[in-house]
Parts: C-alpha cells; sequence; structure tokens
C-alpha cells in the first residue's frame, strides 16, 4: 500500500487516470442500480428546457375550441347532451374549418333523437346548406395495463401501418406493426358513432410516475389491429394519406417515422412519440364553444383551420399535468402534438444518442484534469467552479439540440458523472497535496523542530516574526575538541563522531520531553517548555544532563594525545522567558531560540571548559526544581560576571561522575599547553 501511495504521489497522471476509472465505474454502477429512478430525473430536467423556447411564438393553424367555464355557464353543465355538441360541430363547418378532432369520448347512448343528430353530424355528407362538412375525428381510449381489460364501445379507424410484429394476443395472430405498445382494453364510442365518423383516433396517454404526459403512443395494438392516436388519425384525415411506418432517413436519425402525407414523425421501439412542449401554452388561439355556438367568433379566426374541441371546464374529467406547470385540459396535448407535426418539431433520439453521455463526459473531465493541475493550490475552488461551467455547458449544448434541431439528448447524467467526477478528483488532488505536505513534514522534521516543520509544510510563508515566548530552560550542549580531532582524522570519520553525537543527544533530550531547537556545528540547543510543554522543564533538563554525561561521553572515541586532545561534552542550563519562532523575508526564514536564558546557557556551557565541571547550572534554573533531589546533587561554584553580562551570576555545578583517566588526560593537556 505504501508503495502504490508513493508511486500515485510522484506520478499524479496515475492519479488521476486511477480517479477518473474509479468515476466511470461508480457512474456506471449507479445507471445499472438506479436505472428508473435515473430515467425520470433526466426527464424532469430536460422537460425544463422548454421553458427557454420563444414566449413570442404563436400557433394560428390550429386552434383549440374549448368547452370551458364561460360556455358550461351558458349552456349548462358538461357533459353536454349530444344534441348540443352536434350544434357545435355543425357551427365549426359553418366558419370554414378545414378539419374537425374531438378530443370527447361518446361512449354509450343517450337520447335517440339527440344520438341520431351528432350521428348526422359526424357524417361526411354535404350540411342542409349545400357546404361540405370537413373531415371530423373522434375519440377512443385504450387500457395500456394488464390489470384494466374493459370493453365498452366499438372500436374504429384500425390501420394497416406496416410490417406486422408476429405477436399474438389471446387466440388472435397480430398483424400489428412491428413498432406499437401493447393495450389490454378500451372504451370507445358507441357504434351508431363510430359508424358514422370518417376516422378514430385513440387518446391514451403515457402517465410517467411524476403524473406528467411526456409521450404518446403514436400507434396501439390491441387484439392484431393498429390504432392510431388523435392527432395521428387527424393527419391522415387532412391529408387523405394512410399512415405509414419506415425506418428513419438519414444518420442522424434512429429508430422508424411515422409517415403521414410526407409529415415524417419520428417513434421509439414502443411505438410512442415524444410530446413537443415548444409551443408556449399562451401561443395557441382558444375560443369559448359558445361563442362558435352562437356565431360570435369573428370569421377569419376558424377558416381554414384545424379545430381542436376539447372540454377544460369543471367536471370535464380530462385535466392532465404537463412539463408546461399546472394541470390543463387533455387537448392542449394533442394541440401540441399537431403543431409539432406541422413544422417537423417532434422530439427524437438521434443515431448517436448513445454517444452523447460518453462524449460529453469524456471531454469535461479532460477539462477538469487540465484545470486541476493548472490551478494548483486552487483546486479545491477551481475544479468545482469548472464542474459547473461544465454542467452548464452541457445543457446549454442539450438547450440548443433539443430547441434548435428537435434531437432529445438527457443532460443529467453527464452533469451527474461530472459532479462525480470533480467530486472525486477534487478529494484526489487535495489528499494528494496532503500526503505530500506530510511527506515534506516528515521531511522537514529532520532538519527543524517538529513544531516549526509542521508551520512550514502547512501555512503559507510570511515576512512577519512568527514566535512564541514561554517560560522555558535552555541546554547547551557543545562537543569540546572537536575542531582539533577534525585535523587529526578524515571528513568520513568526523562525520561518524558528529553523527552519534547529535543522534545520542537527540534521543535523551526527546525521552525527557525536551526538543532540539537547533543543531549547528559541534553544538546543539535543547529548549523544555518551548515548542511542546514540559512541566516540571527545569527538572527534566537537568535529568537529562545526567544522562548525556554519561551515554554522551561513553559513545565518544577514546583518542587523545599531545597533538589531539580527547572529545568531551560541556553543557550549560538556565530557565527564563524565551522565544521560539521563525524569523527574516519570507523567502529566507530561520528557526531559531531568542532570550536571557540562552545567552546564560551559551556561557555557562563555554564556562565548563574553565572550571573543569562539564554540567553547569544557572541560578533561575535551579530555583525551579529546588527540592528535588537533582537540585540537592549540586554544588556551588561562586558568582560569575558571564561574558557579556553586566551584572554577575551564581554558578552552580551538578555533580556527575568523571572517569579519574579522563581528567588525567585533561590535565597532562592543560600541563602540556603551559610548558
Amino acid at each position: 500500500m505504501k508503495t502504490l501511495a508513493h508511486t500515485l504521489l510522484k506520478r499524479p497522471v496515475w492519479l488521476y487516470a486511477s480517479v477518473s476509472a474509479l468515476a466511470v465505474v461508480l457512474m456506471v454502477a449507479i445507471s445499472a442500480l438506479f436505472a428508473p429512478q435515473l430515467q425520470q430525473w433526466e426527464e424532469r430536467l430536460a422537460s425544463r428546457t422548454w421553458a427557454l423556447s420563444d414566449s413570442s411564438a404563436t400557433e394560428r393553424r390550429v386552434v383549440v375550441v374549448d368547452i370551458d367555464e364561460k360556455s358550461t355557464q351558458a349552456l349548462g353543465a358538461w357533459p353536454w347532451p349530444r344534441d348540443r355538441m352536434a350544434q357545435l360541430l355543425n357551427g365549426l363547418d359553418a366558419y370554414g374549418v378545414n378539419l374537425k378532432v374531438v378530443d370527447v369520448l361518446f361512449d354509450g347512448e343517450q337520447n335517440a333523437a339527440q344520438d341520431a343528430k351528432l350521428a348526422e353530424a359526424l357524417n361526411a355528407n354535404t350540411s342542409g346548406q349545400g357546404n361540405a362538412k370537413a373531415p371530423t375525428v373522434i375519440s377512443q381510449l385504450f387500457a395500456l395495463s394488464p390489470e384494466a381489460q374493459v370493453k365498452s364501445g366499438q372500436l374504429a379507424g384500425a390501420m394497416d401501418l406496416g410490417p406486422a410484429s408476429g405477436a399474438t394476443s389471446g387466440a388472435t395472430a397480430s398483424t400489428c406493426a412491428a413498432t406499437s405498445t401493447q393495450a389490454f382494453g378500451f372504451m370507445a364510442a358507441a357504434p351508431i358513432f363510430a359508424q358514422s365518423t370518417q376516422a378514430v383516433g385513440h387518446i391514451t396517454p403515457v402517465v410517467d410516475p411524476d403524473g406528467n404526459i411526456r409521450r404518446v403512443p403514436a400507434v396501439v395494438c390491441y387484439e392484431g389491429k393498429s390504432y392510431p392516436a388523435l392527432a395521428i388519425a387527424g393527419l391522415s384525415a387532412a391529408t387523405g394519406a394512410q399512415p405509414v411506418i419506415k425506418a428513419a432517413p438519414g444518420f442522424m436519425q434512429s429508430g422508424q417515422v411515422l409517415d403521414v402525407g410526407g409529415l415524417q414523425i419520428p417513434v421509439d421501439a414502443k411505438g410512442q412519440l415524444r410530446v413537443s412542449y415548444q409551443m408556449p401554452r399562451s401561443g395557441f388561439v382558444s375560443v369559448s364553444a359558445v361563442d362558435v355556438i352562437q356565431g360570435k367568433v369573428p370569421a377569419n379566426m376558424l377558416k381554414g383551420t384545424w379545430a381542436l374541441v376539447g372540454s377544460t371546464a369543471f367536471g370535464g374529467g380530462d385535466a392532465v399535468p404537463t412539463p408546461q406547470g399546472g394541470a390543463v385540459g387533455g387537448v392542449e396535448v394533442h394541440a401540441q402534438i399537431l403543431s409539432a407535426a406541422l413544422d417537423s418539431r417532434t422530439p427524437y433520439a438521434p443515431a448517436w444518442a448513445p454517444l452523447w453521455p460518453f462524449a460529453t463526459g469524456a471531454l469535461a473531465l479532460l477539462v477538469l484534469i487540465f484545470s486541476l493541475k493548472a490551478s494548483g493550490p486552487k483546486a479545491a475552488v477551481v475544479v468545482p467552479a469548472v464542474a459547473l461551467a461544465s454542467g452548464a455547458v452541457i445543457f446549454g449544448a442539450h438547450a440548443a439540440l433539443l430547441l434548435g434541431a428537435h434531437q432529445w439528448l438527457g443532460w443529467g447524467q453527464p452533469a451527474l458523472f461530472v459532479a462525480l467526477a470533480a467530486a472525486l478528483l477534487t478529494a484526489a488532488e487535495m489528499l494528494r497535496v496532503r500526503a505530500e505536505r506530510e511527506s515534506l513534514y516528515q521531511n522537514l522534521s529532520s532538519y527543524l523542530p517538529e513544531g516549526a516543520a509542521r508551520r512550514v509544510a502547512f501555512q503559507e510563508p510570511t515576512a512577519q516574526v512568527v514566535a512564541e515566548t514561554r517560560e522555558a530552560t535552555v541546554m547547551m550542549v557543545d562537543l569540546r575538541n572537536f575542531s582539533s580531532y577534525c585535523e587529526e582524522r578524515t571528513p568520513e570519520d568526523a562525520a561518524t563522531v558528529l553523527h552519534i553525537f547529535y543522534t545520542t543527544v537527540e534521543k535523551i533530550v526527546t525521552e525527557y520531553g525536551g526538543v532540539v531547537e537547533q543543531m549547528v556545528g559541534d553544538g546543539l540547543t535543547a529548549v523544555w517548555n518551548g515548542s511542546n510543554p514540559c512541566d516540571p522543564h527545569a527538572l527534566q533538563a537537568l535529568k537529562a544532563a545526567k544522562v548525556i554525561w554519561q551515554e554522551g561521553v561513553a559513545q565518544l572515541p577514546k583518542v587523545a594525545s599531545r597533538k589531539t586532545p580527547p572529545l568531551d561534552i560541556g553543557i550549560g542550563i538556565e530557565s527564563g522567558p524565551v522565544m521560539v519562532g521563525s524569523f527574516g523575508p519570507a523567502r529566507r526564514r530561520v528557526h531559531t531560540v531568542m532570550g536571557e536564558a540562552v545567552s546564560v546557557a551559551s556561557r555557562l556551557e563555554k564556562l565548563t571548559s574553565e572550571l573543569g565541571y562539564p554540567v553547569l547550572v544557572g541560578p533561575k534554573a535551579l530555583a525551579q526544581c529546588a527540592n528535588a533531589p537533582e537540585a540537592q546533587d549540586t554544588q556551588k561554584l561562586g558568582d560569575f560576571l558571564l561574558a557579556g553580562m553586566r551584572a554577575p551570576r551564581t554558578v552552580y555545578a551538578l555533580n556527575v561522575p568523571i572517569d579519574p583517566s579522563h581528567l588525567q588526560l585533561v590535565s597532562s593537556m592543560e600541563a602540556g599547553a603551559v610548558g
């Protein structure tokens, strides 16, 4: 694991590649485990795009004739008697409409005389005034769930739309088009109306889990026969052409299209067409049914149009939610289908749709990685911002393709992948930087105290003084006669001795709660209660001094002559306020310890060679631990005016065992120097 982490740390490209692969795997897993939820989420997000369409667009070829509250208040509650519906259809003929599409289900027989009047209005024969009637398309409804197998009325309007699927329904061999939606029950018009009208279309919607209508079966298969949707039947009646299912032309489209007199409507493998809500609700002309019956509609408003009759009145039972928001009459859905079919605006998935999420995800991933490498320490801010921008670009491309080219390409899943990749890359980069800083900290802690190393690794450089004042105990330890030793030895031998000295002293200082703040030349500075808290700091320093003298001297090579004095250790200890921290310009900082205690400890260490006592203690340090056994094991040497000091200080010697042979060597060296 350490080797892998080290490799990823040293090779960020491998890290980015691994994290990118992980993002892909997670996205594939999420897509597989939550496919229905993601699909519905995708539909909801993509449906928001319709709000960006041109709000000033208008539709004048298709006019909605609304049986609204105004009409029911004037002519009676809905549903109306059949003779009143006959009045409405005859009124539309009088205005000269070219097509009548009725989104009303005339199920069951009521009053025979009234039913006869409606049947006559639906009939294609000429009216009593000699005016030709416009073709009329009425509605029927199918049940797409196997649980609802109701059968009411008389089905009509079956068409031979293309090659059969070969499926079977019960004992009846299917001759339905291969691209169709299976139905299990129906509610159709009464036989008298089914036999009178020129065309029939179904008004069966596909209701999404959120209740919205986004798709409509262009073709429904029931007992081996194909029944077109109301809008498709209306197009067929208006153009006089038989709908035919064909392969989608060109590379850009996938699946199949329903060709109606040259108007090509894309459908999916289930025979469903996607409803385009690009035309704003306010773009449709809507007239009140009562105004048509009473002849109050301007003559030029309906002449030559396709009249789509439906009910929005309370009690009509035809309110459906759409992505445009709110519940509206189902007639609006059919109006949108007709308008989109006339303008070739029916949305479809292009042939390259499966490549869309991969292409957008790969491009966004490259942008994220590039921004990650370019942003450096600001990656935690830059990468999420780039991810948001990438998501916005993906949404913009989706919106442009949907509203401009009518290509349905979701943007939710690519955006989710971008968000997932951005989160993983940002987290990986933060972990990498953290690991890099930890590695830097580990390396720095070999050269600096732990606290100073952490500040260097994890804080921004500054030109200010970064230090704190503490009541601490300072110990100066010097490897005496090391310069003379170096003159007689190779650099390798000298480095080995210095390494042993540093290692031994640092180990002991650390064991007794101190911190080696500086190692310079053949000496070092240790502080108790400086970078790290330690109490009682003076007592711990005295304990450490005894061990340093015993183990440190034992580690030194026993070589001495009249030309080479023996290696020795001198220790000075004093307590007082000290400042520990870094100083200097931001580009070149120095870690150090400052204060009177540092100066006194340094002077005491130098005084050890003159007095012949290896460990000297200042008065403040001894006062800190006056009652401890270590303090009792000292002797007062007198008052001394230390170099550079203005007031004399009492100096104490810590009693430590001294090898007589070592004293003999020192004495001989001193005698030789005098002679």
